[in-house]
């Protein structure tokens, strides 16, 4: 094959065109924009959008074990006991908001390109949700405040002021599909569960406290059956 280049040169433009076909076949025909897109996610924010961050297994008697940290080099999640294991990497800090888990803007664009994502603030910090979430679970402040001028791309969700509600959302897009599974993303049943019946029982105390407030009250307050004086 070299000799042949050598010699007329017309070989290498048949080469390579006939590599640049078999990359578009293996990205679905549009080889280009498939590979673009996907040099555009880091593989490990896929890992980090797919872990589930609850206690650490590792260290499941300590009383700090939550799986708040995820390590990029690593692709895994530890908690404040396991950091001596991760010392010198990069890492993430998640964090909790509305019940779901998010991530410092800041933190975030240090790695990835976070533009077109609704952000939120909480204590001072603007913050990303990590996951995709349903409209119901949309906090009150933040419905009444929408103008739902628009909606994200991908789970339809009333927005702001941005493109897409999550990093799940904005990687399906760039996936250029609307399933998450098929962006490397799992929408696990259990975990749902888990942060509707979390909101329920929270929502429940939250209604219930006020609820036996007043009725302590009422019994403080209420007045017995009038007797009347003995007669002697």
């Amino acid at each position: 094959m070299t000799t042949t280049t050598v010699s007329t040169g017309t070989t290498t433009t048949t080469t390579t065109t006939a590599t640049a076909a078999t990359a578009a076949s293996a990205t679905g025909g549009n080889g280009t924009r498939g590979l673009r897109n996907q040099t555009q996610v880091p593989p490990w924010v896929l890992v980090m959008i797919n872990i589930q961050y609850n206690g650490c297994m590792i260290h499941s008697n300590a009383k700090d074990n939550k799986l708040d940290r995820f390590c990029i080099d690593c692709g895994a999640s530890f908690c404040n006991k396991c950091s001596s294991n991760h010392h010198g990497h990069k890492s993430i800090k998640i964090r909790r908001y509305v019940y779901h888990d998010v991530i410092n803007r800041p933190d975030a664009q240090k790695h990835f390109d976070c533009s077109g994502i609704q952000g939120y603030v909480t204590n001072r910090a603007k913050v990303l949700f990590l996951k995709q979430r349903r409209d119901d679970q949309q906090p009150v402040k933040e419905q009444h405040q929408n103008t739902r001028s628009h909606n994200c791309i991908i789970c339809k969700r009333s927005l702001p002021d941005s493109r897409y509600c999550s990093i799940q959302c904005k990687v399906s897009a760039m996936y250029n599909t609307g399933n998450m599974e098929e962006a490397g993303v799992d929408n696990n049943v259990s975990r749902k569960k888990g942060e509707e019946l979390e909101k329920n029982l929270y929502d429940a105390m939250e209604a219930q406290a006020p609820t036996k407030l007043m009725a302590s009250k009422r019994k403080r307050l209420r007045k017995g059956f009038p007797h009347k004086a003995p007669l002697f």
